[in-house]
């Protein structure tokens, strides 16, 4: 319906639209780079213990990023493979971040093909 330029609510019932794979990543991306910046700002690629909030706020953007890598986002699940690859807010998951980084290269991700040797 975006597409169509139709608002960002239903036709029918007026209910707002849930967001696309594009908005997801954007608003995940945004933010895991603000706590990036915040936790690492020598860009030493570690994240040391998270507060709170700043956990709830990578925790939130995961979803988001799951979400729209589910949706076909190759991005999105480039940075899912990085995520559990460094651990950043979550426990290392080697599997899982090559998963995720497979799923990016079969979206035509350059950067995810590199990494899983395509």
């Amino acid at each position: 319906l975006r597409a169509k330029g139709v608002s960002d609510a239903c036709p029918l019932c007026r209910a707002p639209l849930p967001p696309g794979p594009e908005k997801l990543w954007d608003l995940g991306y945004r933010v895991v780079t603000k706590i990036d910046r915040a936790v690492d700002p020598n860009d030493t690629g570690s994240w040391l213990p998270l507060s709170a909030s700043q956990q709830r706020e990578v925790d939130g953007a995961i979803v988001m990023l799951q979400e729209a890598a589910d949706q076909g986002h190759p991005g999105a699940a480039a940075q899912l493979g990085i995520i559990y690859h460094r651990g950043h807010g979550v426990a290392v998951d080697y599997p899982r971040s090559v998963a995720a980084f497979k799923v990016g290269a079969e979206g035509g991700y350059a950067d995810c093909q590199y990494l899983v040797g395509i």
